[in-house]
């Protein structure tokens, strides 16, 4: 099963297989008790340079939810760069989160064992009932105080490029609470709405990514606001798993980006290159075709639950048109091909990938679950390994891991020739730049969703990030998760009290291996197959 490109951000774990998922039965096995997702308590006062917001104190933990940092995006504004907010008089209530982009849908806070994984056992249904617009341009805050300077964390949501928003935050007052960082995560426009390219049918619409200069407008909220919420506004990192890292890959190439952040982690999401506006041109054409219309701005009177259809190709076969394209304007390169940005050159970065990424994306190829060893060799020459190299390499995943089904090893090696091959050669080239450092991890803890089904599935380590936690066994690995990625933001540095974690290098590619019971840093992890599956990459995201 080869997952390129462009079906991965269509069609992620966090955006079309997550709805997949939350159709399963529930995880009977974990005896999780429902939460309230809402936090409620006292209410507490904020100064924007918009205005005051109202929001609540939750146990110590100060949440602000449906905060706006851009202006109306529908109607007149379709398809164009954001503006900023509009001001407002008096008190503005912060205490429901405002909408997602339309046609987001909820992802991995859906019902079901996953969304129990995510929730760390909570309930999601009040996360779920968020409403759906175009005027989506909002993020919700959690901070321990609004005094102090702490570092600030903002998540940038997954989905591939068309689903889910920021919501995931909600859930991860631990994390706030534990490491005394300040979490911002951002609603943004998604699929049609953000990332289809009309540049090259009117010069009005020349500057595309918009979805993505909406992250940029966030990130200059931030920048702005983040002192009244004891957040230091010159110690920011952004952070995203699956398409969220695909989207922190180009926010590191983009001008408009640079200075507005001073970290990045890019998790399971490492994107390289860009699509070209040729061919992105030619997906805006066939939307206008789809709607017998001859200009761009015909396209304002479609109602956005038509254009929603689009995102995910329903009726034009697939070419949506949706994806980062070099447009000369927010984005002038490939992100990173064939070398490291130069826009975030000084940024330290740190970068890694889950054992099992696909996973989560083949549950409906029950097939694949249930290789023989002839089958896996079939399918590994149907993924493209040359007939004259795949018994050698099938032999050496058999001698390294003779544990493993013939399933196991095939969820393993299309991850190393994918998700874990582009990880390893984001970190080589930012390496090879030599302006700031590099830290990389590989997430192998097996979860035991579906029975153990899912192994270290594709997102699998961000809940723990967040201290979300479902299973008593994870919690050590969510500590030590949680622990690094905010030391990373506040140093530069992932080391804490337990973990030392060294900076990657070409010679010694220090990488940190997270597992239970124990994480540690292992020099060149699986060498043996990093050099036989070289020059045999996937050119897939996961």
């Amino acid at each position: 099963m080869n997952i390129d490109r462009r079906s991965f951000l269509l069609h992620s774990l966090v955006g079309g297989s997550a709805l997949l998922l939350s159709r399963l039965p529930a995880a009977a096995e974990s005896g999780s008790t429902p939460l309230p997702a809402v936090p409620s308590g006292g209410p507490v006062d904020a100064e924007t340079i918009y205005g005051k917001i109202r929001g609540v104190n939750s146990e110590g933990v100060l949440f602000f939810r449906g905060v706006p940092y851009g202006g109306p995006t529908e109607g007149a504004g379709r398809f164009l760069p954001p503006t900023k907010a509009a001001s407002w008089a008096g008190v503005r209530d912060a205490l429901v989160s405002g909408p997602r982009c339309a046609g987001g849908g909820a992802g991995v806070l859906n019902k079901g064992m996953v969304g129990q994984y995510f929730g760390g056992g909570r309930s999601t249904e009040e996360v779920i009932r968020q409403t759906e617009s175009e005027n989506c341009l909002v993020l919700n805050l959690l901070t321990p105080s609004l005094r102090g300077k702490r570092p600030v964390m903002v998540y940038i949501h997954g989905g591939g490029l068309t689903t889910q928003s920021g919501s995931l935050v909600l859930f991860a007052e631990k994390h706030v609470r534990e490491q005394d960082v300040v979490l911002v995560g951002i609603n943004h426009r998604l699929g049609v709405f953000g990332y289809s390219y009309w540049g090259g049918l009117s010069e009005k619409y020349a500057v595309g990514n918009v979805g993505q200069l909406d992250l940029v407008a966030a990130l200059e909220w931030v920048r702005d606001n983040i002192a009244s919420f004891g957040g230091d506004p010159s110690n920011v990192t952004i952070f995203g798993e699956s398409g969220g890292g695909a989207k922190v890959s180009t926010l590191m190439a983009m001008p408009a980006a640079k200075g507005l952040f001073h970290k990045a982690c890019i998790q399971s999401g490492s994107m390289l290159r860009a699509g070209d506006p040729g061919s992105a041109t030619k997906g805006a054409q066939a939307i206008l075709t789809k709607f017998g219309l001859s200009t761009v701005e015909d396209l304002q009177r479609i109602p956005a639950a038509e254009l929603v259809k689009l995102s995910a190709g329903q009726g034009l076969g697939g070419a949506a048109g949706v994806g980062m394209v070099i447009d000369g304007h927010s984005l002038l390169r490939h992100p990173w091909d064939p070398d490291a940005p130069e826009a975030s050159a000084e940024v330290p970065l740190l970068v890694g990938n889950d054992k099992d990424e696909s996973t989560s994306m083949s549950l409906g190829k029950g097939e694949l679950f249930t290789l023989d060893w002839a089958g896996l060799r079939a399918t590994e020459l149907k993924a493209g390994i040359p007939e004259d190299q795949v018994d050698a390499l099938l032999t050496l995943y058999r001698q390294k891991f003779p544990k493993e089904t013939p399933s196991n090893l095939y969820f393993r090696i299309s991850t190393d020739r994918g998700a874990r091959y582009n990880a390893t050669k984001q970190a080589e080239l930012k390496v090879t730049q030599g302006r700031a450092k590099v830290f990389k991890y590989y997430f192998q803890w097996n979860t035991p969703l579906f029975n153990g089904k899912l192994r270290a599935f594709h997102t699998a380590d961000l809940p723990l990030i967040m201290r979300s936690v479902l299973y008593p066994e994870s919690e050590q690995l969510s500590r030590a998760l949680s622990g690094a990625w905010a030391a990373f933001a506040r140093t530069g540095d992932p080391s804490q009290n337990g973990l030392a974690w060294p900076a990657f290098t070409t010679t010694e590619r220090a990488t940190m291996v997270f597992d239970v019971p124990q994480s540690q840093a292992v020099n060149d992890p699986d060498q043996d197959e990093r050099l036989m599956l070289k020059d045999m990459p996937s050119h897939a995201l996961l």
